[in-house]
């Protein structure tokens, strides 16, 4: 039985019913004893005056007594008729029967009785299990109106096995859902606003520049030479604003994981170097060269798009922030236990106080020569290595390196 509850109910009533059981033998043991005691101490009486009267038939008395008589029958009969003469009869109620009747009452009393202290402890025993029952019911009707007010500090201990410890253990389980729903939907809602301010802040500065180009060009005679470097300017702030709109989405979507990454292994080798080919021309136009030092293949489980897509930033970024000549190292080792990807500049490097916030959304560097970054590449970047469940550090020193490095755990 796997109800613990009704299993220790059933035992408890077994046990109360071979109580009453074992109390009913006594209470008829103890019937037939005063019956046997009252049986001698009569017919003794009986026998103790006939034989004083006749001590000849004290032998045929005794056969009788013990049921050893051979003509039972016709004495039997007679005694009926000498016992009708007095008015005593088979059908006579047993009040008539002084004897037997004390008898009667008196096994009938403790049979009464124990019936009684039977009932009491039936009743006591089922009221203690059903008020255990209900307290329980009643604490977790508490808890859940507490839970329905905001309140998730509430705590249901319930040490015992049995269908109310797995209700108490669901509740609890309920609970911790609950609150962790609640939780994701105030982070959810901050992270939307926080979003939509972060947004509106970016497209501020471009749509201001827009309005004041396309403002001038409207209230001022211009040469044709200008309303085009205003046009061209406008083409760039839109430019900006469509690249800015369209990672803070991605971030955005990774964020409340609405992206499903089809991660599956593939060479990230073969990853890098199709990100190379895409930045090949931004390499040749500022002349610099690329070092790069992997083995033909390392097999990596990972969604190669948003991979490539995260190392075309980092990879990007470290272009935008070199010298033109400088050159770039890239390295991939592979080990029994990580992988790790390594993308090094030798440019502008990062200060040590801003190095814990080049990953923060919408951060810039307070000298960085790249004036139109909105400051949500790397953000991006660490959206998606951390969606890959892999880890991304960098180190940097002033004016001289930075240096990005990306593992992937195998275990």
């Amino acid at each position: 039985m796997k109800n613990t509850e009704l299993k220790g109910y059933m035992t408890i009533l077994a046990v109360l019913l071979s109580l009453f059981t074992f109390y009913q033998m006594i209470a008829h043991q103890l019937f037939y004893d005063d019956l046997k005691r009252d049986y001698i101490s009569s017919w003794g009486e009986i026998t103790a005056r006939l034989v004083e009267q006749n001590p000849e038939n004290e032998a045929e008395i005794m056969k009788v007594l013990t049921s050893h008589s051979s003509d039972s029958s016709e004495y039997q009969e007679k005694g009926r008729e000498l016992f009708r003469q007095y008015g005593l009869y088979e059908d006579l109620e047993s009040e008539l029967f002084p004897h037997l009747n004390k008898h009667i009452f008196s096994h009938n009393q403790l049979i009464f009785g124990g019936l009684i202290c039977f009932g009491f402890l039936l009743f006591g025993t089922g009221y203690r299990q059903y008020k255990i029952v209900f307290h329980q019911i009643r604490q977790l009707t508490s808890a859940a109106k507490k839970i329905i007010d905001g309140d998730y500090s509430v705590v249901i201990n319930e040490n015992k096995e049995g269908d109310l410890a797995k209700l108490a253990a669901s509740f609890r389980s309920m609970k911790d859902i609950i609150r962790k729903s609640m939780q994701d939907l105030l982070e959810e809602k901050e992270f939307l606003a926080q979003m939509l301010q972060d947004i509106s802040h970016q497209l501020k500065t471009p749509l201001s520049t827009i309005s004041i180009y396309n403002e001038t060009m409207l209230n001022a005679e211009l040469p044709r030479q200008q309303q085009v470097q205003l046009l061209q300017n406008n083409e760039a702030q839109i430019a900006r604003m469509n690249v800015l709109i369209q990672n803070l989405l991605k971030v955005a979507k990774i964020d409340a994981r609405a992206i499903s990454f089809e991660k599956e292994p593939a060479n990230l080798v073969e990853t890098m170097e199709e990100v190379l080919d895409r930045l090949a021309s931004m390499i040749s136009d500022k002349h610099m060269s690329i070092e790069w030092d992997a083995p033909e293949e390392i097999v990596v489980v990972h969604d190669k798009l948003w991979m490539q897509e995260a190392l075309l930033n980092l990879l990007k970024n470290a272009i935008e922030h070199s010298k033109p000549s400088n050159k770039i190292m890239i390295q991939a080792k592979d080990t029994p236990i990580y992988t790790e990807l390594v993308i090094q500049d030798f440019g502008e490097g990062i200060a040590t106080e801003e190095l814990s916030h080049i990953f923060d959304r919408f951060y810039k560097a307070r000298d960085s020569k790249k004036h139109d970054s909105a400051g949500i590449g790397l953000a991006l970047v660490k959206a998606i290595i951390e969606a890959h469940h892999a880890l991304i550090k960098v180190e940097s020193e002033k004016n001289r390196y930075t240096k990005f490095t990306i593992t992937f755990m195998k275990f």
